[in-house]
């Protein structure tokens, strides 16, 4: 796992060389997603500079640097991730005359572009983002893996692409200037994230996952290699799909195994990080597992986790995070944000537990719950469309009216139900609402919700039209793919896992797993018997009992405790007394008000905890109107 980044073309004001020096810049700012190894390549005679950091996984010596040049077709790389399924296609290569002299991912990726162009990432597996310049067409292209989870930024100038495997990497190079997107920040209040591809920073955006983005001849092009396969309207018979779906499973699982550095598993003690556990120790690995577990008992997990880790016979390591602890290394955690979220902080303990424990790659069960419909906020996202599909036949001026009755009600319950009778957006994106219209609209400074009222991007309206022929089961799963796990999940992963420069993988997204899953038809992914059926069914009996007759929770940390207690001086002080200039770009009396209503028990931590997190990554990175 590594940090790339790089500029193509001219930046204005810029004078010949300076390309060089921007880079460098760019690649310290990535220094901590890369410990092992740094390069440089490309002058003020060719039309691009990459650069990387390297963190040695496959291959760590030095036949693995980068950036890396293919010497019989001359294109450049500059690559971040893994390609699990390299030596296969290193053996198919070969049988076409393209020979590797190295036994590095890298390498094959290089030999893969040579011989089928940009046709070769369908063949990939793995994750990735990677940048590699064609000598042949004149072009440089940017790549972003199937399910989005290895990040890529660009900066497009008309004369000049500008990357980067992080937002604050492209800041540090001064290449954006540091004015604040309205349409990002609406999106945050929305959801708790900024949805792709939106960031913070205007003029920056994100790669979309499966989209390869190609410059030359004075135009940047994007084009979208893979999409979600439409599910038949119904399943032949239930033996068929499961028993496909557990080869799949234990075939992504062991693809994922590749590495010559010590690896490990994250284990909550739920189905996904049991399956994950299981499947290591079946194929043959002796695990090392890592937990966190708290004093609170709402959300402390370790009697599952230690269950399951003595059922596998893991070697088991807890960290036992207390408030105190995260009001001490509070400023350290809140600095890994490239870019604020609701959630994350969970991933920055549990990953410096890993690196403290000799390892410098962990499988994590991301995007579980999303393909295989687990959790409550899935649920929520199933009753909204229930709901939505309830009222979808009333007249439209009696929605509206019904709408306006249900806005003056008091509670969450009733805010979302007016918004589902309005009908202007997606159930599933109604139940993963934060902030609703309104309460964003009363947060913004008027000159800022003015200029963000087009928050929603056009990948929203692709995916409404994609999934409007779905079951709800796999159009909540759509959704959730799509928006949650990209903007959240795999987002805070990438950005606190790298943090303490350890590698994350998620064999659950394995595109052929993800195909596969996707493809079944959404009554065999419920139950009210069964969390998740389908993967407890394909997991048989590998799956440990304790992980399926538990109660389900998401594995987030107890703030809801920290924020009425060790944390309470430090969230009080940020919301009190905040003048218009200091609460920018937010009204004043709004912050003053979500406290209030927070310290009443009318208002969720999220939301508080929300705001907080934004108005400092703001204040740290100096961003304007």
């Amino acid at each position: 796992m590594c940090g790339i980044a790089g500029i193509a073309g001219h930046v204005p004001g810029d004078a010949p060389g300076a390309a060089v020096d921007r880079v460098h810049v760019m690649v310290r700012a990535l220094a901590h997603r890369g410990p092992d190894d740094e390069g440089i390549l490309g002058d003020a005679d060719v039309p691009y500079v990459f650069g990387h950091r390297r963190l040695a996984v496959i291959a760590p010596s030095a036949a693995g640097h980068q950036p890396m040049r293919h010497l019989d077709s001359g294109c450049v790389v500059t690559f971040n991730g893994e390609i699990v399924n390299y030596r296969e296609l290193r053996d198919e290569l070969g049988a076409l005359g393209r020979r590797c002299e190295t036994d590095t991912d890298t390498e094959v990726l290089l030999a893969a572009w040579a011989e089928w162009g940009a046709a070769c990432v369908t063949r990939l597996r793995g994750m990735f983002a990677f940048a590699i310049w064609d000598p042949g067409r004149g072009e440089l292209s940017l790549v972003r893996d199937h399910l989005g989870v290895k990040p890529l930024y660009y900066w497009w100038g008309g004369r000049a692409l500008a990357f980067a495997s992080e937002v604050r990497a492209l800041l540090a190079a001064g290449v954006p200037g540091r004015s604040l997107s309205p349409r990002a920040l609406h999106s945050l209040l929305a959801f708790g994230s900024v949805q792709d591809p939106w960031t913070l920073v205007d003029g920056v955006r994100s790669l979309p996952p499966a989209h390869i983005a190609t410059w030359g001849a004075g135009t940047l092009r994007l084009h979208r290699y893979w999409t979600l396969p439409r599910p038949p309207a119904r399943s032949s018979g239930p033996l068929e799909p499961v028993t496909r779906v557990a080869q799949q499973l234990a075939a992504s699982v062991r693809s994922q195994l590749v590495s010559d550095v010590p690896l490990g598993a994250f284990l909550s003690g739920g189905i996904d990080s049991s399956a994950i556990a299981a499947l290591m120790a079946h194929g043959g690995e002796s695990p090392h597992t890592l937990s966190v577990v708290f004093d609170e008992p709402t959300h402390d997990e370790s009697r599952w986790s230690r269950a399951v880790a003595a059922t596998l016979g893991t070697a088991h390591t807890e960290l036992r995070l207390t408030g105190d602890d995260v009001r001490r290394d509070l400023a350290a955690a809140l600095a890994a944000y490239d870019q604020p979220s609701l959630d994350g902080l969970n991933t920055w303990f549990v990953a410096r537990l890993a690196r403290e424990a000799g390892l410098t790659v962990a499988l994590s069960g991301a995007g579980g719950d999303e393909l295989f419909a687990g959790y409550d906020g899935f649920r929520r996202a199933l009753r909204a469309e229930h709901f939505a599909a309830g009222v979808s036949g009333l007249p439209r001026g009696l929605r509206r009216a019904a709408a306006r009755l249900a806005g003056l009600l008091p509670g969450e319950g009733a805010r979302k139900a007016a918004q589902l009778l309005e009908g202007s957006e997606a159930p599933a994106l109604v139940a993963r609402r934060l902030f609703s219209p309104a309460q964003v609209g009363a947060l913004l400074a008027p000159d800022l919700l003015a200029r963000s009222r087009d928050w929603q991007p056009d990948a929203l309206a692709e995916l409404a039209t994609f999934t409007a022929g779905l079951d709800p089961v796999n159009r909540a799963s759509a959704y959730e793919l799509s928006t949650y796990l990209v903007s959240t999940i795999l987002r805070d992963t990438d950005q606190m896992s790298m943090a303490h420069a350890l590698e994350v993988r998620v064999p659950l997204l394995d595109p052929d797993l993800v195909s596969l899953v996707f493809s079944i038809p959404g009554s065999m992914k419920v139950s009210e018997r069964t969390s998740k059926p389908l993967l407890v069914h394909a997991m048989a009996d590998r799956l440990p009992p304790q992980s399926v007759n538990r109660p389900k929770r998401g594995f987030e940390l107890p703030f809801e405790h920290w924020l009425r207690g060790p944390l309470h001086h430090e969230m009080a002080r940020s919301f009190a007394a905040v003048s218009e200039a200091e609460a920018w770009p937010f009204r004043a009396a709004a912050l003053r008000d979500c406290w209030r209503q927070h310290e009443a028990g009318r208002l969720g931590w999220g939301r508080v905890w929300t705001l907080y997190v934004v108005r400092d990554w703001l204040a740290r990175h100096r961003l304007a109107a």
